[in-house]
């Protein structure tokens, strides 16, 4: 009997809410299905049987590269797609994926990934090839990269793109029940590896959402020493920026040097620069806030795809032309900001207050015209 091409390997506890969703977008998609069950007591066992997949029990001990792996392990196929109970596979081309998986020179594909509705997508490296030293490590926010890289530099392996979609679900409900899990496995994380930065940012979004927003602070702040430590950076480095900044500005404090910082640090990433922007507009610096918001307008969110992190897309579009408008009114250019309230409008039809905005603008303009 042939090897099955592609597995699609899970690990799963209490999701009944999410997996059939997840499973049915997999159905005669994959070649087969690996569910790796860490000790529910809802039906998702039940569910992952009844949709077709191999379900196999894995006792939980606190370290999910050991559970993903486990769903690796049994993958039969000769490829693997990783994904989690609370994703969908939304776009894939079989015909396609056999063409990508048939190149020998190929260890990995990257895919289009959405992580929460109203998100631009950003790459992740779901699909990898089946072999023994391609696993996962860290106890938490495990990770495939450290075995690629090491592939990749001992072997010449290459890693492509492929245009298969994920979209994440369970981002949007509550996820305060997470917090307590993450925590300890968090601080065991952080104790291995005390330069791993996106575990600084998450450690202080859980201690935050746990109550303790002293702790928080000085995770994120933690995590920034590491990053100016650095020589380079990636774009994950900017978390600990991002989750600081929105934090201190939520207590009313103080985020200027913090975001032109993160903004000289991380110029692409367009988060910090809409907060930086937006500081900017409430501090009444509006001229100096305006290019920022012009290059937010002047990105389409679906061109962004390719980039290694994800944005909220309401950053840009409708809401950058708003802001461009505002600033444009507060300085007495209203000709300028009906024009920025009349495109906000069109990308946005059905926004009374945009609508009332441009009205009021197009209003004043026309005073300003009469008076000369």
């Amino acid at each position: 009997m042939p090897r099955p091409l592609l597995s699609a390997a899970l690990i799963v506890r209490d999701e009944e809410r999410f997996l059939a969703a997840c499973l049915s977008s997999l159905a005669g998609r994959v070649d087969e299905i690996v569910v790796v069950d860490t000790g529910s007591t809802d039906r998702s066992r039940d569910i992952a049987g009844d949709l077709g997949a191999r379900v196999l029990p894995f006792r939980w001990i606190d370290d999910f590269a050991a559970a993903r792996n486990a769903a690796v392990d049994a993958s039969l196929g000769e490829w693997v797609l990783y994904i989690d109970a609370d994703e969908r596979l939304v776009e894939f081309d079989r015909a396609e994926a056999e063409r990508l998986l048939a190149a020998r020179d190929h260890a990995c594909y990257t895919v289009l990934f959405r992580p929460q509705r109203g998100f631009t997508r950003y790459r992740e490296h779901r699909i990898f090839r089946n072999r023994p030293e391609l696993r996962f490590r860290g106890v938490i926010h495990e990770s495939l990269i450290p075995a690629l890289d090491e592939l990749v530099a001992r072997e010449g392996a290459r890693i492509g793109a492929s245009a298969i979609g994920l979209e994440h679900d369970g981002y949007d409900g509550d996820i305060r029940h997470k917090h307590p899990r993450n925590l300890p496995l968090l601080e065991k994380r952080l104790a291995q590896d005390p330069a791993h930065v996106y575990s600084w940012a998450h450690l202080g979004t859980s201690l935050l959402g746990l109550g303790d927003a002293e702790g928080a602070e000085q995770a994120w702040r933690r995590g920034l020493d590491v990053v100016r430590s650095r020589a380079a950076t990636t774009a994950a480095d900017g978390l600990p920026y991002l989750h600081l900044a929105n934090f201190l500005l939520d207590c009313g404090r103080d985020a200027t040097e913090l975001l032109d910082e993160a903004c000289r640090r991380f110029p692409d990433n367009y988060a910090l620069l809409w907060l930086r922007a937006r500081t900017l507009v409430e501090a009444a610096r509006y001229r100096e806030a305006m290019p920022l918001f012009a290059r937010l307008a002047a990105i389409d969110p679906d061109a962004l795809g390719d980039g290694p992190m994800a944005f909220d897309r309401s950053i840009f579009a409708a809401n950058a032309h708003a802001a461009l408008g505002l600033c444009a009114f507060r300085l007495g250019m209203y000709d300028q900001s009906a024009a920025h309230y009349a495109r906000a409008e069109t990308l946005a039809p059905g926004d009374v207050a945009i609508r009332a905005k441009r009205v009021l603008a197009e209003g004043r303009a026309s005073d300003a015209a009469a008076r000369r």
